[in-house]
């Protein structure tokens, strides 16, 4: 299928095949695929290590966006035909397929709940993961909820444990279970000694390696099942070992570069070709085998799982060593705002430009892909509307300037007005990205730092000289 994956297993046969060769699609997603969503919940782990008072921090805003994001799913699926089976590639046209807008779901052959719930899973199990890790978190960040430390295992464990009873194609429950705890106390036991070792900071890295290398040993070489062909509790038990160890990971790997921490030293970056040569080991197939599920595949051969796993935790060590070396700059606010309307609204972005560019060119994945940006990305820029910033810089008018905002505004909804009566879309991608979820918090600047107009001409040029739009006076925080 153009601009992406469809089915189980697509090879990857572009440099060779002349005649009908395969979209770079299949080569992006299935090298992206290793440690997209373990990076992200690693990020996740790090922004909660930054934001972690006494209790984790936003918490009830993630409450509040998932709240939404699965408010809008629902009335989304409700204006569709309500039929799993109605895909937009073949849903046009046929009598089961109409629904009170739409005529097709935009998240197919996955049921009748997931369409509900969708992206906003994420959000759901980072609730989770906040909650459940909370004892050990506290415990480092502020050395206190020491006594229910023993309850977060116990909980963590049982989790663990339901899930592999209840599968019966888990075929050796017991030694999962085993496993699975076995791991879990020792990651716990390292992440506490890490504490004792901050005036150490060589030892303490080499603890950090441990601890990905506990995650690899969850996530990749227990024999959860022979094989996962769907989503299920043993797909559930997988991602959740493996998400939730990215998460820790990247708590207690940001916990040592906070301030009145002792930060680690470079160990394995100071002989760089070591990276090389682990980065070229774990590097992932580009041909692409579903292996299960989209979210994350779990590969049959222990060998192979383990390889795929441990090559997400050396992107994770790599951006955290980068983040060390590197000043990162606060994230422009309208980029924020366009990340959080794309990860909200990006399935009714794609039901209404799939009705909007049938019997088009746009009708194809890539197309659809790079319209949602733009649009999230526009309907960002318009709701931070720096240029309003400037205008009153230069003594323009409000009111003109408001107007603007409201004519780019209607510009942008019109983008997205379905054309009815179309004909039948050739060709769309079943996979949906997962975008991050962004919060920003922007300081308000009132037009007396920019001058009035009582000002004199000398004063106002000496303002004008310099930059008005500057974003380091802004503070950017990620919820993610």
């Amino acid at each position: 299928m153009r601009g992406g994956v469809y089915g189980k297993i697509a090879n990857d046969d572009r440099i060779y095949n002349m005649v009908d060769p395969s979209p770079l699609g299949v080569r992006w997603i299935s090298s992206v695929r290793q440690y997209c969503l373990p990076l992200l919940f690693f990020v996740s782990g790090a922004a909660c290590a930054c934001s972690f008072k006494k209790t984790p921090g936003s918490f009830g805003k993630i409450i509040v966006y998932t709240f939404l994001g699965v408010s809008l799913n629902a009335a989304l699926w409700l204006l569709g035909p309500q039929n799993p089976d109605c895909d937009p590639c073949t849903a046009y046209g046929r009598a089961e397929c109409q629904g009170a807008v739409f005529d097709f779901t935009i998240c197919p052959f996955s049921g009748k709940i997931f369409p509900i719930v969708f992206q906003m899973w994420y959000t759901a199990m980072l609730l989770v993961l906040m909650l459940l890790n909370w004892p050990l978190f506290a415990f480092l960040r502020n050395n206190t909820c020491s006594s229910a430390l023993i309850l977060q295992l116990i909980m963590t464990i049982g989790v663990q444990a339901a899930l592999a009873i209840v599968d019966e194609s888990i075929t050796k429950p017991w030694l999962v279970i085993g496993l699975m705890a076995l791991t879990e106390v020792l990651f716990v036991a390292l992440s506490i000694t890490g504490k004792k070792l901050g005036g150490r900071p060589e030892l303490l890295r080499f603890l950090h390696y441990g601890l990905g290398a506990l995650a690899t040993l969850q996530f990749g070489c227990i024999p959860i099942a022979p094989e996962i062909e769907h989503i299920s509790t043993a797909f559930m038990l997988f991602i959740f070992c493996g998400f939730n160890k990215s998460f820790q990971l990247g708590f207690v790997l940001t916990l040592a570069r906070l301030p009145g921490q002792h930060d680690v030293l470079p160990i394995v970056s100071l002989y760089w070709p070591m990276m090389a040569i682990l980065r070229t080991l774990t590097a992932p197939s580009t041909n692409w085998y579903a292996a299960g599920n989209l979210t994350y595949p779990y590969y049959p051969r222990l060998l192979d799982r383990a390889d795929y796993v441990a090559g997400a935790v050396v992107v994770m060590f790599v951006v955290d060593r980068l983040g060390r070396m590197m000043n990162c700059k606060p994230l422009p606010a309208f980029m924020g705002y366009g990340a959080l309307l794309l990860y909200l609204l990006h399935p009714w972005m794609m039901a209404l430009l799939i009705v909007a560019v049938r019997g088009t060119r746009l009708e194809d994945t890539g197309s659809i892909w790079i319209m949602c940006i733009l649009v999230s990305g526009l309907a960002g820029f318009v709701a931070t509307c720096p240029w309003r910033t400037v205008a009153l810089a230069k003594g323009g008018n409000k009111g003109s300037t408001l107007l603007y905002c409201s004519l780019v505004t209607c510009v942008v909804l019109a983008t997205c007005e379905p054309k009815l009566g179309s004909r039948n879309m050739r060709s769309f991608d079943r996979t949906c990205p997962i975008s991050p979820l962004g919060e920003r918090s922007c300081a308000a600047r009132s037009p007396k730092q920019y001058g009035t107009s009582s000002d004199s001409e000398a004063s106002m040029e000496a303002r004008m000289s310099r930059p008005r739009l500057d974003f380091k006076s802004r503070s950017s925080t990620s919820v993610v």
